[in-house]
């Protein structure tokens, strides 16, 4: 009983945590290049907006690729309740320092703070281990599509706040985000229940996520699934961020861009904790080969379908099939150690994905100044790309439904 009131609590910090970054991620593309956002003086071109609007969404993914397998490391060392702590007291400033970045319209300033809150959100290692703290190794998938699901919901009640709060002024969702996560803060401070006392000796080192990604490459049995994992989620980033630019093409406002976010974040949290249930009692391998094969597809696909009606089809599928995969192959990476390593492992899970998170708004940047297409384009075929990889060298196993 006492691990299932644990697991809820840690649900209610990871949906708090969502819907705080939910409340201003939809915003960065109006900011950015609407009229009357923080480049309205500048002049800049498409391809600078571009520039710029890939670094505030880089930098939150470098440093949490810095900082998770850090976190994670010390939470085996120290027990995770402490790294919560630590992570959202630094995550409360970083906002902080954001609503002065947007107040004072210096949009270095605002990209230096979302570095900081980047550093914070490298705790989702740490979540990651606590989940399968929680978790034994034949619930471990519904654990994780549990907290997919949390994440989900939080992340869909954000952008759909974020965009009426931010109607009138950007500042606003910052103010709600730093409430929301000193209210996160105060969770963990009171209520947590330690779920792995620190005893594990190991040796933090702070350039610990470059030999996370080295590692991960060095495991046999996981080689495969990091590969797939780290095209998968450029795939992912490239597509999900930088597609609104294509809609605000079409004349969306941001409280509109913030609707579709909220309506495929509201898809994803019922996938997690429902709709992907009768999927888990088969093959693992199977299952995140088909759904990601189905998602490079649907991605290009998109190319296709333009008008509002189709956007409101394809975001519940490819919402859908995004739930199905991530807690998927999340469960394999953590299944494949013992509990010992799981906040190891997991820092080393979360370091393959924050460098695929922080390459790909660089690149997407770039590209948007060469069309507003290329997120369908070149998100649809990486993660085409992600498939052929399980395809290739995993066969006996991603051809096998049992």
């Amino acid at each position: 009983m006492q691990k299932k009131i644990t697991l809820i609590l840690v649900l209610c910090v990871v949906f708090l945590d969502e819907m705080g970054l939910g409340l201003v991620y939809p915003m960065f593309s109006s900011m950015v290049f609407q009229s009357n956002g923080l480049m309205a003086n500048i002049g800049a071109s498409q391809l600078i907006k571009g520039l710029f609007l890939g670094m505030l969404y880089a930098a939150p993914a470098i440093s949490a690729f810095i900082s998770g397998p850090i976190l994670g490391a010390a939470s085996d060392q120290k027990g995770r309740k402490p790294l919560y702590i630590f992570s959202l007291s630094l995550a409360v400033f970083g906002y902080m320092a954001c609503i002065v970045s947007v107040i004072l319209k210096n949009i270095w300033m605002l990209i230096f703070s979302r570095a900081i809150v980047g550093i914070a959100v490298g705790n989702a290692g740490v979540v990651g281990a606590t989940v399968a703290d929680l978790s034994t190794k034949d619930n471990k998938v519904k654990n994780f599509g549990l907290y997919s699901m949390a994440s989900g919901v939080g992340f869909m009640t954000g952008p759909f706040l974020g965009g009426i709060f931010a109607k009138n002024s950007f500042v606003v969702p910052f103010i709600m985000a730093t409430i929301l996560t000193l209210l996160n803060l105060l969770l963990i401070v009171f209520f947590l229940k330690e779920t792995f006392p620190g005893k594990i000796k190991n040796k933090i080192r702070y350039l610990e996520s470059f030999y996370n990604v080295k590692k991960a490459f060095q495991q046999t049995q996981l080689r495969t699934i990091f590969a797939a994992a780290i095209v998968f989620c450029f795939a992912w980033s490239f597509f999900y961020e930088f597609i609104p630019v294509s809609w605000i093409e079409h004349g969306f406002t941001v409280k509109q861009v913030a609707l579709f976010y909220a309506y495929g974040a509201g898809i994803y949290a019922l996938s997690s904790g429902v709709l992907i249930r009768p999927f888990v009692k088969y093959n693992n391998y199977a299952v995140v080969f088909y759904s990601i094969a189905a998602l490079g597809l649907s991605m290009v696909g998109c190319l296709y379908m333009q008008d509002r009606f189709y956007i409101w089809v394809y975001m519940a599928i490819l919402n859908f099939l995004i739930a199905l995969a991530y807690p998927t192959y999340s469960a394999m990476v953590s299944n494949s150690v013992d509990e010992n390593m799981q906040g190891e492992i997991m820092g080393m899970l979360q370091s393959v994905q924050m460098l695929a998170f922080g390459i790909s708004p660089i690149l997407g940047g770039m590209f948007l100044g060469v069309s507003t297409n290329t997120p369908m384009i070149i998100g649809g075929g990486a993660m085409l790309l992600s498939a052929c990889i399980l395809a290739i060298f995993l066969p006996k196993v991603v051809f096998k439904m049992q």
